[in-house]
């Protein structure tokens, strides 16, 4: 599974859990970027502020997030 597939089932599970604004700063970051490759570091980036600042919320998103990262941002087709 690429990585911009794991994202949705991120935004998903936010949706979900009522987590509107982490959502919106992640998509603030997706849409913020230039390149599938600053794209993939910005959302890094919200990823490990989430893990820091909300790691409550990053559990719920463990499993995607993690796989995000895994996947170095490859497959991703701009």
């Amino acid at each position: 599974m690429n990585w911009m597939n794991d994202l949705y089932h991120v935004y998903q599970k936010l949706d979900i859990a009522g987590y509107q604004q982490v959502k919106q700063d992640i998509l603030t970051a997706q849409i913020t970027g230039c390149n599938s490759g600053e794209i993939y570091y910005l959302i890094l980036q919200q990823l490990v502020l989430i893990k820091k600042e909300q790691p409550a919320v990053y559990e719920l998103i463990k499993n995607e997030a993690e796989s995000i990262i895994r996947s170095g941002g490859l497959g991703y087709a701009a």
